[in-house]
């Protein structure tokens, strides 16, 4: 793991056990930590300068999330992540954004309507120039677009920590960019929704989508998992 890059942040406005359980997530998300690895507190400690104190504190936090198990005798290690947790985790986004999609559909603005459409804009032209880099960054700010607007902290909470997981395997949205060329027509179906007030048929439109993506990344994650690149 590269310490320095927490190191140096350590005088930025965070809790330390919240930095250090930000860097080792992201090192597990990106695959710098691989499933059943061995994460040292000891050594932690050792390369940051710092007691234990805060190391255990963010590894209580990682366990809670299901990111590292800690085991008797064995310590801390990074927890496996199967197809069938991936696919689970998908099942629950699925149902946390569509009850948010349906519960601002008779909130949003003038503004906002016409915010998403121009990411749906963005998103179709990514597209067409084959930059799916681009285009996964707008399909994120599309979707907080309308999920921020719900004002529900605890809804966000939760879909953000779905979002942790998931990106585990993110490296297939970019390795396979045939599975979201049909996210721009949906959302333009989801928008209309949104127009119309319907709160159901938003629901409807964000639940089928997220799950059809799953269904998709879940063949395609099978070959990854194999090929040890998760």
């Amino acid at each position: 793991m590269r310490i320095n890059t927490l190191e140096n942040s350590i005088a930025e406005h965070q809790p330390l056990p919240d930095k250090i359980a930000n860097f080792v997530r992201e090192a597990i998300i990106v695959g710098k930590l691989r499933p059943g690895e061995k994460i040292s507190e000891a050594k932690l400690a050792d390369e940051l300068h710092i007691s234990r104190t805060p190391i255990r504190e963010a590894i209580r936090m990682l366990e809670s999330e299901g990111f590292v198990s800690i085991i008797p005798r064995r310590g801390t290690i990074v927890s496996e992540f199967s197809l069938e947790d991936f696919y689970e985790y998908f099942q629950v986004k699925a149902c946390l954004e569509g009850f948010a999609a349906a519960s601002v559909a008779d909130q949003l603005s003038e503004r906002e309507l016409n915010k998403l459409k121009k990411l749906n804009e963005e998103e179709m032209v990514a597209v067409k120039a084959g930059d799916f880099t681009q285009y996964l960054r707008i399909h994120d700010e599309f979707h907080q677009a309308f999920l921020s607007r719900t004002g529900n902290s605890k809804l966000l909470g939760l879909i953000q920590h779905m979002g942790y997981h998931i990106r585990r395997l993110e490296r297939i949205f970019t390795d396979h960019p045939e599975i979201f060329v049909t996210c721009s027509e949906t959302h333009k179906d989801l928008i209309a929704a949104f127009e119309a007030r319907d709160g159901a048929r938003a629901r409807e439109i964000v639940e089928r989508n997220i799950l059809h993506i799953a269904d998709n990344l879940k063949r395609y994650g099978a070959e990854f998992l194999e090929n040890g690149k998760a």
